[in-house]
């Protein structure tokens, strides 16, 4: 596989100022700032109020978790009890959640607010898309059969998950704050993402980093990264682990034992080449001269995003798709493209179709409403070509 670095373009991103008569692009209204969170703070924390919280427990959890989770599950005697990113996967090798997984058996607090003594025994705290979590624990119970184990949705305002992103990594890592009682982990999906901290009773972190914002605004510095999460990013029964950058950002062991949807995941790795993948997208008016040059979110300009999957398609070309749009915010979003049409990424020898004077659009038109437009430029995060180059050394 061969990367190459994009040429730079001639002019900056510039929002147009007047609308096309035929279609719309942008709102028509300035927008209050309680319409779009505002831009992330290079250091700050939020509450993360869309997460829900399973708790394993019981001397097979560990166990039990290691034939369904694309990750490592190290045993509770293990000397590292930092969480981890991880995924359950179905049988034909498609992402059903993406989770974090958290050890709780080494937490003297856990166990003083979760049962005492029969918390003992090894146990973990999954952390997962609350409106899916559910759903989660159904797919869970599927697989227990005679595992001995106990697993439950803990209640609201039980235990929350926080973020905590813009100091030291090491500082703010739960591991090394004993009055958390060690449940959390650094979040290593990408460079900078900060930590994951789970606190209870609606306590906050001892230790934070900048003012506290809302999940809104993480989601939005979530996207500027290009870090898929969730079901409308990453989506249930259809998306692939690879093409959802999962092994980019550390959820999948490839040299572990068997798990539910193994065969395929391995298989694309070591024979496979993945061409499509999620990166961060910057969406911008039809009658703009030039695509963005850099990845810039605008809290001030309203856009009228598409559903989920739109096609995204090249201008003035006709030919199959170069990507699905997922979600945004503003005026930035993720999509699944197509990494040799839309990307200057070279996945062979033979070489790309993608040129710096290509465009690309969406062309929609909602129930009702009249027909709209959008162009689209693919962003690669510099993490995405720095695993490229590592895993590459690896094959």
């Amino acid at each position: 596989m061969h990367v190459t670095r994009p040429q730079s373009l001639s002019r900056a991103f510039r929002l147009p100022i007047c609308l096309a008569a035929s279609h719309r692009y942008f709102s028509s209204t300035r927008p209050t700032h309680s319409d779009l969170p505002p831009p992330p703070p290079s250091t700050g924390f939020a509450r993360l109020t869309n997460r829900a919280l399973i708790s394993i427990h019981g001397q097979d959890a560990a166990r039990y978790l290691q034939g369904l989770t694309t990750s490592n599950i190290k045993p509770p005697s293990s000397s590292s009890q930092s969480g981890f990113y991880s995924s359950f996967l179905n049988a034909q090798g498609r992402v059903l959640h993406d989770v974090f997984v958290y050890p709780t058996n080494h937490s003297a607090d856990f166990r003083a607010r979760s049962g005492g003594e029969k918390y003992e025994e090894p146990g973990f705290l999954i952390d997962v898309d609350k409106e899916h979590a559910e759903s989660l624990r159904a797919h869970l119970r599927r697989f227990k059969l005679r595992a001995k184990i106990v697993l439950r949705i803990t209640d609201p305002g039980e235990w929350d998950v926080w973020s905590i992103w813009g100091a030291d990594d090491a500082t703010l890592d739960p591991i090394n704050q004993p009055e958390l009682r060690n449940i959390g982990c650094i979040d290593a999906r990408a460079p900078g993402m900060g930590t994951r901290t789970v606190t209870y009773d609606g306590h906050r972190p001892s230790t934070m980093a900048g003012p506290e914002t809302t999940v809104e605004t993480y989601d939005t510095r979530r996207m500027l990264k290009g870090v898929p999460q969730g079901h409308a990013e990453i989506i249930s029964g259809e998306a692939l682990p690879q093409e959802s950058n999962i092994d980019y950002m550390g959820g999948i062991d490839f040299r572990k034992g068997c798990y539910v949807g193994q065969e395929l995941t391995i298989r694309t790795q070591h024979t496979g080449v993945v061409r499509k993948r999620i990166l961060p997208v910057q969406v911008y008016g039809p009658e703009d001269e030039k695509p963005p040059e850099h990845l810039t979110y605008d809290a001030t300009t309203s856009v009228d995003l598409p559903t989920a999957t739109q096609n995204i398609s090249r201008v003035n070309t006709r030919g199959r798709s170069a990507g699905k749009w997922l979600t945004g915010v503003g005026n930035i979003g993720l999509a699944l493209c197509r990494l040799e049409t839309m990307t200057d990424v070279r996945l062979t020898e033979e070489g790309s179709q993608w040129s710096p004077e290509h465009e690309f659009k969406m062309s929609w038109q909602p129930e009702g409403g009249a027909e709209r437009e959008l162009k689209i430029k693919a962003f690669v995060p510099e993490w995405h070509r720095n695993r490229v180059s590592v895993r590459d050394m690896h094959r």
